[in-house]
């Protein structure tokens, strides 16, 4: 069993995901013309359940090697969730999926929407996209000071690390022709460079700035700044109903213009960083 130290440190980080991610809903405002706009059969059928269905990434947090912990939703997914269940006026049902099964789910009707990154390979028969993107930031590319790899040209060929459907996957091979390896979550991708997997590591510059900072990152170094993803991280929906495809677009603008994604990117990083600093303490991420 897990020591009693070890338990509490679990325990509070599931606190600080709770208060910094589920709470964040009670401080933004939707204002609100969204109620306003017409629902497509997607949407209407969500409402008539009184039950928002999403389909979002799933990842074990880094736990004890003893005492592995079950995947558990990412919080950054599931925190737009509610915040889209939220402006529906339903409750939300969260519905953590592996990689390979997101399209499946979405297809056979097991989940209303996708939040869940960026997809791996263009979207399949029978699903679409809302316009937009929920995540908008500027990445960068950091690698050890000493490393093989000293400059963003070295990138070519090198494998970089970088999480289950971040943007800047497609960013670092299309720009520096990088290969670019996923990993369940970015703080498995941060555990993976660490351990010496990959070359370099691909995440928000948020993210990556904050660790920095810290005494145990003084060994890393920038290495590329303003990666801008080729692809954008879309809310996925059954192809064929415009209007509550119009509706999620619209939601995702009001969510730039109205501060929702900057709270929600800066709350993803300050959990991350939390995550991370687990991974010093002995805790490890469990595939």
């Amino acid at each position: 069993m897990a020591s009693r130290p070890r338990r509490l440190a679990l325990a509070g980080a599931s606190l600080v995901a709770a208060a910094a991610l589920a709470g964040l809903g009670a401080s933004w405002a939707s204002g609100s013309r969204l109620s306003e706009l017409p629902k497509g059969p997607v949407l209407a059928r969500a409402i008539e359940r009184g039950t928002l269905v999403v389909g979002v990434r799933r990842y074990p947090r880094p736990a004890p090697p003893e005492a592995p912990t079950p995947p558990e939703p990412d919080g950054f997914d599931a925190a737009l969730a509610r915040e889209l269940a939220r402006s529906l006026g339903v409750t939300l049902e969260l519905v953590g999926l592996d990689a390979a099964a997101q399209d499946a789910a979405l297809r056979d009707g097991r989940v209303d929407l996708l939040i869940a990154g960026v997809p791996s390979a263009a979207a399949p028969k029978g699903i679409d996209a809302a316009p937009g993107s929920y995540d908008t930031g500027s990445g960068l590319v950091v690698a050890l000071r000493k490393g093989r790899v000293q400059d963003a040209q070295a990138l070519r060929g090198a494998p970089v690390c970088v999480g289950e459907g971040s943007g800047y996957a497609g960013a670092v091979s299309l720009r520096y022709g990088a290969e670019p390896r996923s990993y369940p979550s970015s703080v498995h991708a941060v555990s993976a460079f660490m351990a010496g997997e990959c070359a370099a590591l691909a995440e928000d510059t948020e993210v990556l700035e904050r660790l920095l900072k810290n005494d145990e990152w003084r060994f890393y170094k920038p290495l590329a700044s303003g990666l801008r993803p080729p692809s954008d991280a879309a809310i996925r929906l059954p192809q064929g109903d415009t209007a509550s495809r119009d509706y999620l677009a619209a939601a995702l603008r009001q969510w730039r213009a109205d501060g929702t994604l900057a709270q929600a990117r800066g709350a993803r990083a300050g959990n991350l960083q939390f995550e991370i600093t687990l991974l010093k303490d002995g805790f490890v991420c469990h595939s």
